[in-house]
């Protein structure tokens, strides 16, 4: 039988990860040679998502802006503001609760579905609000089951 001896001069190998948080990722390890490094460094949440708080906030401007629009009763219009507003004030925040954003759209698609089957207004409301959270849901990241996406 043989066995290979490592040899003295040759160190041994090491790896270590350290001040980071990797949800939804995928983390590829190789071996390298003899006095390799190899770094990565970067928003892992964004790089990801490619889109930052500040432009989910804007897609949610812009649905608030349509459910305004829309021609809704006064207290449909009021029922889907009332829990989009706490999402897009919880999306500007440096370090957003995505969960309580989800939950929150979650409740906004409801009314949204339910206005949906009540009117034309609604239909393209509807439209408008799943264009919307199909956009923000890499951002939402695992968050965004809560959508049903």
């Amino acid at each position: 039988m043989f066995w290979k001896k490592q040899q003295p001069d040759q160190p041994g190998q090491s790896q270590s990860i350290s001040g980071s948080q990797i949800s939804n990722a995928q983390v590829q390890q190789t071996q390298a040679g003899r006095d390799a490094t190899a770094s990565q460094s970067g928003n892992l949440a964004q790089q990801q998502s490619g889109m930052t708080g500040a432009e989910v906030v804007k897609l949610l401007e812009e649905l608030e802006a349509a459910v305004k629009n829309a021609g809704l009763s006064s207290q449909q219009q009021e029922e889907a503001l009332d829990y989009l507003k706490p999402a897009k004030r919880e999306a500007a925040k440096e370090n957003a609760d995505k969960d309580l954003v989800a939950q929150n759209l979650k409740k906004v698609g409801e009314t949204l579905a339910t206005v949906d089957k009540a009117s034309d207004a609604g239909k393209n409301l509807w439209q408008k609000g799943q264009q919307v959270f199909s956009a923000i849901a890499p951002w939402l990241g695992i968050a965004s089951k809560f959508l049903g996406l």
